[in-house]
C-alpha cells in the first residue's frame, strides 16, 4: 500500500510547478471574470408582526405563529404583482411580459434578488439584491408597504364579514325580542297582567283575606284565577325576553367592535430596522471566488497529474495485442 501512496507523491512532486501554475492562472481568470460581473447591492430590513390577530385567531389550532403568518405574505404572488407593477421590474430584469414563460421566469428573477426568511427572533428577515443601490432601498421599502396594503385588504374583508355576520345576528334577536313584546302586551291588554310580582301579591292578600272571613269577590277571584292560570306562561316569557335582551345588548357591542375595527386604520408589522442603503458591493465577493476557483483548479490538477500516467498505461496495454505462443 505504500508503494502507490510514494509513487502519487512523487508525480505530485515532480508536476508542482504545472499545478501551481494551472492554479495561478485559474485564480486570475476568476478575479478577471468578478470584474466583469454585474455587482449587486443588497439592503436589509428586519419586521415584527403587529396586529394579526383576526388571521390567528382562525390558526390557533394549527399552532401557527404570528411571524409564520407575516411571512406567507411577503411570499406570496398578491405582493408579488403589486412590486412588479409599482416598480416595473419586468423591464428593470429585462423580461418580455407577451412571453409565454414571463411568470416563470419573472418569479425565478423575483427569488433570486428578493427574500424573506424567519430569524431565531421571531422577526422576518427581508433582503433584497439589485445593482443599484437606491433601487434596493426602495424595492425593500415597497414590499414592506405592499405587505401592508394586502394585508389590510385582507383585515377589511374580514372585519366586513364581521359586521355583517354580528348585524344578521342582531336583526334576528331584535325580531325574537319584538315577538315576546307582543306576547306581552296581549297579557297585558287582555289579561291585565302587568307586574306579575305586585299583582301576584295583592290577589292573593286579598282573596285570602276574604276566604278568611268568609266573604268572596267575584272580581277579585277571577283576578286571582287568571293570575294563578296565565302567571307561569307570563313569567317564561318573561324570563326569555330578559334573556333575549342580554343577548342583544352582547352581540350589539360585538357589532358596535366589529364597525370600530373595520374604520380604523391599522399597520400590520414594527419595522424593527429600516431598509438599509448598501454602501458597499455584496456582490460578487472577489477574495471567494478567485479562492474556490484557485482550489478547485489545484485539485483538478492534482487529480489529472495523479492518474493521466496509469490511465495512459492502462491505454497502452489495451492497445497491444496480446503475445500468441506455440
Amino acid at each position: 500500500m505504500e508503494k502507490p501512496n510514494i509513487e502519487i507523491l512523487r508525480v505530485l512532486y515532480f508536476r508542482r510547478k504545472h499545478i501551481l501554475l494551472v492554479s495561478f492562472i485559474t485564480a486570475l481568470i476568476a478575479l478577471g471574470v468578478t470584474f466583469i460581473l454585474k455587482p449587486k447591492y443588497r439592503s436589509q430590513a428586519y419586521i415584527y408582526p403587529a396586529n394579526m390577530v383576526p388571521f390567528f385567531m382562525e390558526q390557533q389550532n394549527n399552532a401557527v405563529s404570528h411571524t409564520e403568518l407575516l411571512l406567507q405574505f411577503f411570499n406570496s404572488y398578491d405582493v408579488r404583482n403589486d412590486v412588479l407593477k409599482k416598480f416595473n421590474l419586468a423591464k428593470h430584469y429585462d423580461l418580455d411580459t407577451t412571453d409565454p414563460k414571463f411568470n416563470t421566469y419573472f418569479n425565478f428573477a423575483f427569488e433570486e434578488n428578493i427574500k424573506a426568511s424567519q430569524t431565531r427572533y421571531e422577526s422576518i428577515e427581508l433582503n433584497v439584491l439589485d445593482a443599484n443601490p437606491d433601487t434596493a432601498q426602495h424595492i425593500a421599502q415597497g414590499i414592506i408597504d405592499a405587505v401592508n396594503k394586502t394585508i389590510s385588504q385582507e383585515h377589511i374583508t374580514k372585519f366586513n364579514e364581521y359586521v355583517t355576520v354580528n348585524r344578521a345576528y342582531l336583526n334576528a334577536h331584535r325580531r325574537t325580542l319584538d315577538s315576546l313584546q307582543k306576547c306581552m302586551e296581549v297579557f297585558s291588554k287582555k289579561y291585565h297582567l302587568i307586574d306579575m310580582g305586585a299583582q301576584m301579591r295583592y290577589a292573593a292578600q286579598n282573596y285570602f283575606k276574604l276566604m278568611a272571613e268568609g266573604k268572596e269577590n267575584a272580581k277579585i277571584t277571577e283576578a286571582y284565577n287568571e293570575i294563578a292560570e296565565k302567571g307561569p306562561e307570563l313569567f317564561r316569557i318573561g324570563d326569555a325576553f330578559q334573556e333575549e335582551a342580554r343577548m342583544y345588548a352582547t352581540v350589539e357591542n360585538e357589532l358596535n367592535q366589529s364597525i370600530r375595527d373595520f374604520n380604523r386604520k391599522l399597520t400590520y408589522m414594527i419595522v424593527a430596522s429600516k431598509p438599509t442603503k448598501p454602501d458597499s458591493k455584496y456582490w460578487p465577493k472577489k477574495g471567494v471566488i478567485t479562492f474556490v476557483a484557485a482550489l478547485s483548479a489545484f485539485v483538478l490538477a492534482c487529480l489529472y497529474f495523479m492518474y493521466v500516467v496509469r490511465i495512459r498505461e492502462v491505454w497502452a496495454s489495451i492497445k497491444t495485442p496480446p503475445l500468441i505462443t506455440k
